[in-house]
């Protein structure tokens, strides 16, 4: 085959053949341009490697790339080296592939100490209770997700892969700057930064000194939570009845249990027993690890879960199936498998509807306030004039959590006379064991081997059915039997 001087130009002017493959033997020792039927361009070296003698006899074949990517300069320095290792003995494919695999092995280690790495098995041994927060019990199962949704989204596209030890403060202090720019959560991202490197130390993955080292917190602390009202707690009852199901349905039965948020929002079907009146988390889902927790419902509270529960059925029995046991999550979010979210937005949401009936507005001027797209002109008209109205309306602001601090500081409180005398307070030990704090019995609880759920059920219970009565009383759905509402006489002594 006689050799040809090729460049570029004269390659691309090459047609196809119209079967099989066309070769053209390049003036570079070894080096070949094949052309097939289909049009593809590529570059292949022809070399001898030695035999167990010495002579050379054993002929490869080796394709090195393709036309134009690899233009014909290139093609020309890759034949050279080819044959260089072929005349020194040196298998090319073989060097390449050990090559290939030095490389994968560097960047596997590399990968293996990143941050991100790092992070993982950061949230993992969260998540499997090994790591101690900071009042001495491990971290829970909702500070690991929470943890992990932050550095995934504040994090993570920064520093993920770089090594632990190729990270610097300054590094992490331009992270921070930007994020303290978009007014993003700056204290809790430096907290989950550090807590990775923390890990790090412990595990020995990392050695010397944090990047985070001398930095401090930036950002003031967070509003104080309060007690609401009583024209606070009718007023988002009602809102959260016409927000419906999930997030409404959540709402109202925080305020009737005063529960921690999450515990609420994460549960299952499994955790609710409608027979015997309860929902019990278990010792993996609540904050106080001690072991599972029961919440004992009142008849209101028992209202908001079988109303979930038709909506379940609705969404998951065919007509005319065989009932089954309800599974999965109570609360949703639109995907099903996780629980409900966009907390921000639907509390949001919430806040309009209690301003929006304070405002008099009617159910046309919440549907038009929620429409969004394109829409008729009557309907902008009717959503500005909406909105307007609301913004209007002064409230007080407050957090979901409030709902947690209303239910003690109302259970404390208790009932009053006449004269606005506390008559009856709510005994502590009961109250924390319904919201589960750790019941302070000082030194004696070290002594105290006891079924705590057990001693508490029926006390809980009847808890849970007085300030259910109250409520119920001051959103409007009962009417006062007296200006004090009794509790029972077991709870009084």
């Amino acid at each position: 085959m006689g050799k040809t001087h090729l460049t570029d130009a004269a390659v691309e002017r090459y047609r196809r053949p119209p079967s099989g493959r066309t070769e053209v033997s390049d003036s570079e020792p070894g080096l070949f341009l094949w052309i097939t039927a289909n049009g593809a361009k590529s570059w292949a070296v022809i070399y001898r490697l030695p035999d167990a003698d010495g002579n050379r006899t054993q002929r490869r074949k080796s394709v090195v790339g393709r036309w134009p990517a690899m233009d014909v300069a290139a093609a020309r320095t890759k034949a050279r080296a080819y044959m260089t290792m072929a005349t020194e003995g040196i298998d090319p494919e073989a060097r390449l592939a050990e090559e290939k695999a030095a490389t994968e092995r560097d960047a596997a280690d590399k990968q293996a100490g990143s941050f991100r790495a790092v992070a993982e098995s950061y949230v993992a041994a969260m998540r499997a209770g090994q790591l101690v927060g900071g009042r001495k019990r491990a971290v829970t199962a909702t500070t690991a997700t929470a943890r992990e949704r932050l550095l995934e989204q504040r994090v993570l596209r920064t520093l993920g892969d770089h090594p632990l030890a190729e990270i610097t403060t300054p590094m992490v202090a331009r992270l921070l700057a930007q994020l303290d720019k978009a007014g993003g959560p700056v204290d809790e991202t430096l907290k989950a930064i550090r807590g990775v490197f923390k890990f790090a130390l412990s595990r020995g993955l990392f050695h010397g000194a944090l990047p985070t080292t001398g930095m401090t917190n930036r950002q003031p602390p967070k509003k104080i939570t309060r007690a609401l009202t009583d024209s606070e707690l009718a007023a988002i009852w009602q809102a959260a009845g016409q927000q419906g199901w999930p997030f409404g349905s959540v709402i109202r039965l925080l305020l009737l249990t005063g529960q921690r948020k999450n515990e609420i929002a994460g549960l299952s079907w499994e955790e609710v027993d409608l027979d015997r009146k309860l929902i019990v988390l278990p010792k993996e889902r609540v904050k106080n690890r001690k072991g599972a927790h029961e919440v004992a419902l009142s008849d209101p509270a028992i209202e908001v879960l079988e109303a979930a529960g038709t909506i379940y059925d609705a969404l998951h029995r065919p007509a005319g199936e065989k009932p089954q046991p309800r599974t999965g999550l109570v609360f949703p979010s639109d995907t099903g498998a996780t629980p409900i979210s966009g907390w921000n937005k639907l509390k949001a949401a919430l806040d309009r509807r209690v301003k929006g009936n304070r405002a008099g507005l009617s159910e046309e001027d919440h549907r038009a306030i929620r429409a969004g797209g394109v829409l008729r002109a009557d309907t902008v008209a009717r959503k500005k004039a909406a909105l307007a109205r609301v913004a209007a309306v002064e409230t007080m602001p407050w957090r979901i959590h409030d709902l947690r601090h209303t239910f003690i500081t109302r259970c404390r409180d208790g009932d009053e006379n006449a004269e606005g005398e506390i008559v009856w307070s709510a005994p502590l030990d009961v109250l924390q064991a319904a919201v589960n704090h750790e019941i302070t019995a000082g030194v004696t609880a070290a002594y105290d081997h006891g079924d705590i759920q057990r001693r508490y059920r029926l006390r809980k219970r009847e808890l849970m059915d007085w300030w259910a009565r109250k409520l119920m009383v001051i959103v409007g759905e009962a009417e006062p039997q007296d200006n004090v509402v009794l509790m029972p006489a077991k709870m009084m002594n």
